[in-house]
């Protein structure tokens, strides 16, 4: 269980008003807030819950390390281990027969293991079955995502058991390699496409690329820590990517007040592709029960941004809740018109807050 120790700032002036394209509304409805909570003197310990890719970011870490890994080819993990957390269910995805993505999966893989396990991706990556897995991986994670019987619910875990084999010491240095490398992209899409054999036919997927922090939650984050409410981050990638992600991008959270996706760790600390003993998949109602069993403290802000953060956003007696506006369908943009909401826009194209309730792109 993560402690819940404080982390303090010093004393500032308001730190929202010159930070960023607030909408005005939101900024005035937040002030007014906190200036009320911090005049109320609530008998119990206050904290705010962020939830983080897209929220307190632009473009989602979880995402930045799975294409990143995919197209370096930086995987440690055995082809028995990868047969073992793929599917057995019978059917198809996407109009393709389950079974031969699986098997083309894995004969891919079982090609290239040879030099990924010599630490040669480079060589690996100039084999034929190089462009079959890489193209084939991306569209079996999207279309699992979407899959009713799969959904996020599978690939969340799934992409953090795809980094077994490292330590938490190692998988935090990878993913300051992939933030580094990702703030300098631009923010564009990228597509895979490929002729796969029979009967899997023509293959097509999509990523983004670029990343970079929202210095108006950053700013929001301080302005929590100065009037000594407690800020936590719930995500739903792997916890030690966003605990790495989070330093390197000057969110004032510490490492013991970040939930996010875990795998079970063996004796010499390295990620496995088991399951963790008690502990929810932080992914809607598994963020709400973060909140309840390890979080100690009333959270009078929530800020999300999707489906996966609708309990946390919806949770009972909560003074601000905050959502970013991505344009989303789903069960997310019921809160889009919610009196209860605080919708802030983005400009999509660009990645940054407009001051708006609107989003353009």
């Amino acid at each position: 269980m993560k402690s819940s120790g404080k982390t303090t700032q010093p004393q500032a002036a308001d730190t929202l008003a010159g930070a960023g394209n607030w909408s005005p509304e939101n900024l005035a409805l937040i002030g007014t807030r906190l200036k009320e909570i911090s005049g109320s003197k609530p008998a119990t310990t206050t904290v705010a819950v962020f939830d983080f890719d897209n929220t307190c970011i632009f473009r989602d870490v979880g995402q930045a390390v799975f294409r990143y890994q995919l197209l370096q080819l930086r995987y440690r993990l055995t082809p028995e281990q990868l047969a073992a957390i793929l599917p057995t269910m019978q059917g198809d995805l996407a109009g393709r027969p389950m079974e031969a993505v699986i098997s083309t999966l894995m004969h891919a893989y079982r090609q290239l293991w040879p030099l990924i396990a010599s630490r040669k991706p480079q060589e690996a990556r100039l084999l034929p079955e190089y462009r079959l897995f890489t193209a084939l991986l991306l569209w079996f994670t999207d279309k699992a995502r979407k899959d009713e019987r799969l959904g996020p619910r599978y690939v969340l875990p799934f992409m953090g058991k795809l980094l077994a084999g490292y330590s938490r010491a190692e998988l935090r240095r990878f993913a300051a390699e992939v933030v580094t490398t990702a703030m300098a992209e631009p923010l564009i899409e990228e597509t895979l496409r490929l002729d796969a054999p029979e009967p899997l036919g023509r293959i097509e997927a999509s990523y983004p690329l670029g990343l970079h922090a929202h210095q108006e939650m950053q700013a929001l984050m301080q302005r929590l820590q100065q009037q000594e409410i407690d800020c936590y981050v719930i995500s739903a990638s792997t916890e030690w990517l966003v605990e790495e992600a989070a330093q390197l991008l000057d969110f004032p959270v510490t490492a013991d007040h970040i939930f996010g996706i875990r795998v079970g760790l063996n004796d010499q600390d390295q990620l496995t592709t088991q399951d963790p003993d008690s502990y929810p998949l932080t992914f809607r109602e598994g963020k709400a029960e973060i909140i309840r069993r390890f979080i100690d403290g009333t959270p009078v802000l929530v800020a999300g941004d999707a489906d996966t953060d609708f309990e946390m956003l919806t949770l009972p007696g909560v003074a601000l809740r905050l959502l970013i506006n991505r344009n989303q369908s789903g069960l997310i943009s019921t809160l889009y018109r919610d009196p209860r909401i605080l919708l802030q826009g983005l400009d999509l194209r660009t990645g940054r807050f407009r001051p708006f309730r609107e989003s353009l792109g």
